[in-house]
C-alpha cells in the first residue's frame, strides 16, 4: 500500500462519528470487536488478506476507542448528586468581580461519607466575589451536573466542546461554599508551563505597546482571549483568526528561523535538526499541546527525520499518520473546529495548490504560490467555514495575502524578544522597535482594509449532501476525481446523480405543501418560528430575564442563520416583557424584517420605546392589530387575532401579561392558538369573547410558561387540545411549569412537550397528516436514523446502486488505475 494509513485512518474516523452519536451498549461493542479481529486475523492466516479487512478492522477500532472516552469518567456517575470535592485550580478561564469559572483537577470526592480518590477535570463556576490563583488547592461542596448540550440544531454544543478537552461534568457553587485549604501545589511540569506564559505576558506588557502587547500574546500563546472583542472581530472578518490558534503556520515559521540561525553559527547539520524539534516539542507542550500543534509537530519531525536520512517525504501519508496519531490519543478531537481547519487546510493547501499553479502558469512566481496556497485553503475549507460561522468575507482573501507575510515575520520577531528577554535586555531593545514597527504597520493596513465597502456573503449551514456535491464538483473541476475515464453512459449517470441530489436540496423544500411550527428553546422565554416554503414569521424573540447572557445574539440569530432565514415576513410581539421581546432589536440590526406586528402600545415600557426607535433607525414598519385581523401566510393557512379587545387593554395595563396578543394559526383544516402570557383574567376575557363559538383546537402553545396562575379548568376544558407546548427554561427560579397545571392536562390526556426537556420542537401541518418531533435526544438509535434521515439514506442507496453499475461496467479500468493515485 502505497498510503496506507489513509486506508486505516479514514475508518476510523468513520467509526468514531458512529460511535458517539448512536447507542451502543457494551454487548454490542464486544461482537464488533471481535468479529473484526477474527476476521482480519483469519484473513492473515488463511491467506485470504484484503483491505477491506483492515477497513473493517479500524472502523471497529474507532468505535471502541471512542466508547472507552466516553466512558472513562468518573465524576459522571455522580451527576446529579450534592458531594464534596477537593482539588486544584488547573485554569482560570475568566475572574470577573462576581463570578468566575475555572477548571478543577479533582483529586478526591466523598459521596454518603465515602471518600473516592481520582484525577479528572471539572468546569467549575463561582458565583460571588472571588480569586483563586492556579495550583491553589480548595475544598467545595455542591451537585455535579452535566454539561449542556445544545438543544436546538447546529448551535454551539457546550457538552462537546467540554468532551474535547477530557471534561465531562460542571459545577456551580457560591463563594461560602468553596475554601481554599493550600496555596499552590503545581507539579514542575505545570510550574513549567505557567511560568512561561507569565513570562511571555511580562515580555510583550514590557516591551510593546499596549495595542501590540495583546496582539503577540495572542499569537504567541494561541489564546484570542487577550484581544478586545472589536480587534477580535476585525481579525475575523479578515479571515486571520488561524494566525491566533498557534498551528502549523507558527510551528513552520519557528522551525525555519530555528535552522536558519543555527546554521548561522555552524551547527552541524544533524545536530541543528535535533535541537530544532527539541524547542518546537518543548514550545508545543508549554501551549498545551492544542490539536493543530501536535498535528504540525508530527509532520514538521517526519519532514526533517526523512532529510536527514535522505527518503522521500510523502505529505498526504504523513498527514493522516498525524491525524491517526491524534484520534487514537482522544478521539473526540475530531469534533473540535481547530482540528478540522487545520487538518482541512493542510490537505487543500498540499493536494490544490500544485494543481492551481499548474492550471495558471506561468504566473506561479513567489506571490503567485502564496495567492493559490490562501484560494487553496478557502475553496477546500468553503463547506467548513460555511457551516460553523455562516459567511464568507470578501476581504479575508486580500487580507491573508497582505497581512499574512507581516504577520508571519512579527513571529519571528516575537518569538526572538521571547528568547532575548531572558538574557539580553539590549538585544531585547532593538528587536522591539522592529516588532512594534510591524505591528503597527499591520494595524494601519487592517484597519484601511477592514474599511473596504466589501461586505460579506452570508450562507446557511450545508447538510451533508450539499458538502458531498460540493466536494464531488470541486475534485471534479481539478480532476482529483477524472471522470473522463469513464464511458460515455457512466458520465450520463453521475451527471443524472447530481442533478436529482440538486433538486432534492434546493427545489423541493420549496414546493413542499405544509406549514411547520418551531417551538424554539430560548430558555426562559418564548418564541416561534412559523415556517411556510420560503415565508417565515416569528412570535416572539425570547429574551435573557437575568444576567447579560444575549439571546438574541447566541441562540434566535444563529438558529435562523443557520437555517438560511435572513428575511422574516413578519413579528407578532405578543407583550413587552424581556423574555419575549428583548432579541428583537438584536434581530432588527442584523436581518431583513419586513413588518412588526404588536397588539397595545406602552410609551412607557423601555422594551417598548426601544423596539420602536431601532425599527424607525432600520426603516421597520410597526402595525398595531386588533380582534378580528387576519394576517394570511398562504391560501390554506392564516393567523387571526382573537384578543385583545382595546377596552380590556385600557383596563389592565398595570399587568401587561394579560395584555399579550391571542393569535389562532388556522393551516390546512387544523387550530393552533398561541396565547402568549395570558393569565386567569384574559383567559376569561377570551372566553367571553368566544362565548357561542367553537372552541375545540388541535394544538396549544401554554400560556405564561405553564405557570399556576393561567391555563384555568375553563380554559383547558373549552380549547381542550389534543397537543400541548410548554417553553420553559431548564431549572428557572419561577418553578415553572406548575406541577398543578401539568396535571390538569394529564387529567384531560393531553399530551405535554416541554422545550426544557425536549430542546426545539417541531409542528409540521401537511393538508393530510401532521408531525411532532423533536431535537434533544439522547445518542440515537438505528430506528431514529431512518426516521431523521431517510432521504440522505435514499441517496446513499441511490449512490450506492450506481457505485456498483459504474464499477461493473468499467472494471476493465481498475485493473490498469492505481485508485490511491487519483
Amino acid at each position: 500500500m502505497k498510503k496506507p494509513f489513509i486506508i486505516i485512518t479514514i475508518p476510523m474516523i468513520l467509526g468514531i462519528i458512529f460511535s458517539y452519536y448512536l447507542k451502543i451498549n457494551s454487548s454490542f461493542l464486544l461482537i464488533i470487536i471481535l468479529t473484526s479481529f477474527l476476521i482480519f486475523l483469519c484473513s492473515i492466516i488463511f491467506g485470504f488478506f484484503k483491505k477491506r479487512y483492515i477497513i473493517i478492522l479500524f472502523f471497529a477500532i474507532g468505535i471502541l476507542i471512542t466508547y472507552m472516552k466516553l466512558e472513562s469518567s468518573t465524576l459522571i456517575k455522580f451527576s446529579d448528586k450534592d458531594i464534596e470535592l477537593e482539588g486544584n485550580i488547573s485554569e482560570i478561564i475568566y475572574n470577573e468581580k462576581d463570578i468566575s469559572k475555572y477548571i478543577l483537577n479533582v483529586e478526591k470526592i466523598v459521596d454518603d461519607g465515602v471518600s473516592y480518590f481520582l484525577n479528572e477535570k471539572l468546569s467549575l463556576k463561582v458565583i460571588g466575589e472571588n480569586k483563586f490563583e492556579v495550583g491553589d488547592k480548595v475544598l467545595l461542596s455542591g451537585v455535579l451536573k452535566r454539561p449542556n448540550k445544545n438543544t436546538n440544531p447546529k448551535l454551539f454544543n457546550y457538552r462537546l466542546y467540554l468532551q474535547t478537552r477530557g471534561i465531562y461534568t460542571t459545577i456551580t457553587v457560591k463563594k461560602h461554599e468553596i475554601n481554599k485549604v493550600d496555596e499552590k501545589t503545581l507539579p514542575w511540569y505545570e510550574n513549567m508551563k505557567l511560568n512561561f506564559t507569565d513570562h511571555v505576558e511580562l515580555a510583550c506588557e514590557t516591551y510593546l505597546e499596549k495595542q501590540n502587547s495583546s496582539i503577540m500574546k495572542a499569537i504567541l500563546l494561541g489564546q484570542s482571549s487577550y484581544l478586545e472583542e472589536q480587534e477580535y472581530n476585525k481579525f475575523k472578518d479578515l479571515g486571520l483568526t488561524h494566525i491566533m490558534a498557534v498551528s502549523g503556520l507558527h510551528i513552520g515559521i519557528i522551525s525555519i528561523f530555528l535552522i536558519t540561525f543555527l546554521a548561522y553559527l555552524g551547527v552541524e547539520r544533524k545536530t541543528n535538526t535535533i535541537l530544532t524539534l527539541i524547542i518546537i516539542w518543548i514550545y508545543g507542550f508549554l501551549i498545551g499541546y492544542p490539536p493543530s500543534v501536535l498535528r504540525a509537530l508530527i509532520m514538521f519531525t517526519l519532514l526533517f527525520y526523512s532529510k536527514v536520512i535522505f527518503r522521500r517525504y510523502d505529505s498526504i501519508n504523513t498527514l493522516f499518520f498525524a491525524m491517526f496519531i491524534i484520534l487514537s490519543i482522544n478521539p473526540l478531537w475530531l469534533f473540535d473546529i481547530g482540528f478540522q481547519l487545520s487538518f482541512g487546510a493542510t490537505f487543500f493547501i498540499t493536494f490544490l495548490t500544485p494543481i492551481l499553479r499548474t492550471k495558471f502558469y506561468p504566473y506561479n512566481k513567489k506571490l503567485g504560490t502564496s495567492l493559490y496556497a490562501i484560494l487553496s485553503v478557502q475553496i477546500g475549507l468553503a463547506p467548513i467555514l460555511f457551516y460553523y460561522f455562516n459567511s464568507i468575507s470578501i476581504i479575508s482573501i486580500l487580507g491573508n495575502f497582505i497581512l499574512i507575510p507581516i504577520l508571519s515575520k512579527s513571529v519571528v520577531l516575537g518569538f526572538s524578544l521571547l528568547l532575548f528577554s531572558y538574557f539580553s535586555s539590549g538585544i531585547s531593545s532593538i528587536i522591539r522597535k522592529i516588532l512594534n514597527l510591524l505591528l503597527n504597520i499591520n494595524y494601519f493596513i487592517s484597519e484601511g482594509i477592514y474599511g473596504l465597502p466589501l461586505g460579506k456573503i452570508r450562507f446557511s449551514s450545508p447538510n451533508i449532501i450539499e458538502v458531498f456535491l460540493y466536494y464531488f464538483i470541486v475534485f471534479s473541476i481539478f480532476k482529483i476525481i477524472k471522470l473522463d475515464v469513464f464511458d460515455n453512459f457512466t458520465n450520463k449517470a453521475i451527471i443524472f446523480y447530481l442533478i436529482i441530489c440538486i433538486l432534492f436540496t434546493a427545489i423541493i423544500p420549496f414546493i413542499e405543501n405544509g406549514v411547520c411550527i418551531h417551538f424554539i428553546d430560548v430558555g426562559q422565554g418564548d418564541c416561534i418560528l412559523i415556517e411556510d416554503g420560503n415565508r417565515f414569521y416569528l412570535v416572539d424573540t425570547g429574551g435573557s430575564i437575568f444576567g447579560n447572557f444575549d439571546i438574541g445574539e447566541n441562540i434566535l440569530l444563529p438558529y435562523l442563520v443557520k437555517k438560511g432565514i435572513f428575511t422574516l415576513d413578519g413579528v407578532f410581539i405578543t407583550h413587552f416583557h424581556d423574555d419575549h421581546c428583548k432579541s428583537l432589536s438584536t434581530l432588527i440590526k442584523n436581518i431583513n424584517i419586513k413588518k412588526v406586528f404588536i397588539g397595545y402600545e406602552n410609551k412607557d415600557n423601555k422594551l417598548y420605546t426601544n423596539i420602536v426607535n431601532t425599527s424607525r433607525e432600520e426603516s421597520v414598519p410597526i402595525y398595531k392589530l386588533s380582534k378580528g385581523d387576519k394576517v394570511f401566510i398562504n391560501e390554506d393557512s392564516y393567523i387571526e387575532v382573537l384578543s385583545p379587545l382595546e377596552e380590556f387593554i385600557s383596563k389592565n395595563r398595570e399587568n401587561e401579561n394579560n395584555l399579550s396578543l391571542v393569535l389562532l394559526l388556522r393551516s390546512f383544516g387544523r387550530k393552533t392558538l398561541l396565547t402568549g402570557d395570558i393569565e386567569e383574567a384574559a383567559e376569561t376575557h377570551l372566553l367571553e369573547n368566544m362565548s357561542g363559538k367553537k372552541g375545540k383546537i388541535d394544538f396549544l402553545k401554554v400560556p405564561h410558561h405553564g405557570s399556576n396562575t393561567s391555563s384555568g379548568e375553563n380554559f383547558i376544558d373549552f380549547f381542550h387540545p389534543d397537543y400541548a407546548f410548554i417553553q420553559v427554561g431548564e431549572n428557572n427560579s419561577f418553578n415553572h411549569p406548575s406541577e398543578e397545571v401539568l396535571k390538569r392536562y394529564e387529567r384531560r390526556n393531553i399530551k405535554v412537550f416541554r422545550t426544557d426537556e425536549s430542546g426545539l420542537i417541531t409542528l409540521s401541518i401537511m393538508p393530510k397528516e401532521f408531525n411532532i418531533s423533536i431535537y434533544n435526544r439522547d445518542r440515537l438509535s438505528i430506528g431514529d436514523i431512518v426516521i431523521d434521515y431517510g432521504l440522505e439514506i435514499n441517496f446513499t442507496i441511490i449512490y450506492l446502486v450506481l457505485s456498483y453499475i459504474i464499477i461493473k461496467r468499467n472494471s476493465y479500468l481498475f485493473e490498469e488505475l492505481d485508485i490511491y493515485e487519483i
